[in-house]
């Protein structure tokens, strides 16, 4: 990749829903690829200044339950400082792990490890009919991917399986992770037969015709 695009799963799911209006708007499927380029370059500013705003305002609330509950306690008011320098202590962290997870914003995730003694090469143009099938995007994610669309927190690379980045096939090491994420209407359903596919991919490349 020439430029390190770096997410976090609320913008991911934005880029989702921006990709499925502007299919609407354009009268044919937009491409991951081009709803992200998209999302990133006219409209990822405005998001995350709303997200602030949205985010600070839930937190708020979250605190203002804790001082509550433990005015309740204490049998006085403990304060609005003193409530919320408490909270953001023991809650703050655990409460952004938790917006900023996945499954919070639309994703369902699955892990498969390759079990087969030679490892294992996955068709990625399978993984992408099953995603057109079922009608949703499905990424995925193993060690050492040449080729990805963006990383989460920094840390772990995912390519949608219908980008044009995409190779024909992946290949997969004996005992190596390999996780999917999906969303959309038929997310379950896709990644069952993903991981099924996995576990049937074989250990070399399928001979030519």
């Amino acid at each position: 990749m020439e430029t390190e695009i770096d997410l976090i799963p609320s913008e991911l799911g934005a880029i989702e829903t921006h990709k499925y209006f502007l299919s609407e708007k354009e009268g044919r499927e937009i491409s991951f690829d081009e709803a992200m380029a998209d999302f990133l370059h006219n409209y990822k500013a405005d998001f995350l200044s709303k997200k602030l705003f949205e985010d600070n305002q839930k937190q708020h609330q979250e605190i203002q339950k804790y001082k509550w509950i433990e005015s309740e306690k204490a049998g006085h008011d403990i304060g609005k400082a003193k409530a919320a320098m408490e909270w953001i202590e023991k809650y703050g962290s655990i409460w952004r792990e938790e917006r900023e997870s996945l499954e919070k914003n639309g994703f369902i995730s699955q892990r498969v490890e390759i079990k087969h003694r030679c490892g294992a090469y996955i068709d990625t143009t399978e993984l992408a009919t099953i995603a057109h099938t079922f009608g949703c995007d499905i990424y995925i994610h193993k060690n050492r991917m040449e080729q990805y669309n963006f990383t989460l927190f920094s840390k772990k690379k995912y390519l949608n399986v219908r980008s044009i980045l995409t190779p024909k096939f992946l290949e997969a090491f004996y005992g190596e992770t390999i996780e999917l994420i999906a969303t959309g209407g038929g997310a379950k359903d896709a990644l069952e037969a993903s991981v099924r596919l996995l576990n049937e991919s074989p250990p070399c490349f399928p001979a030519k015709d």
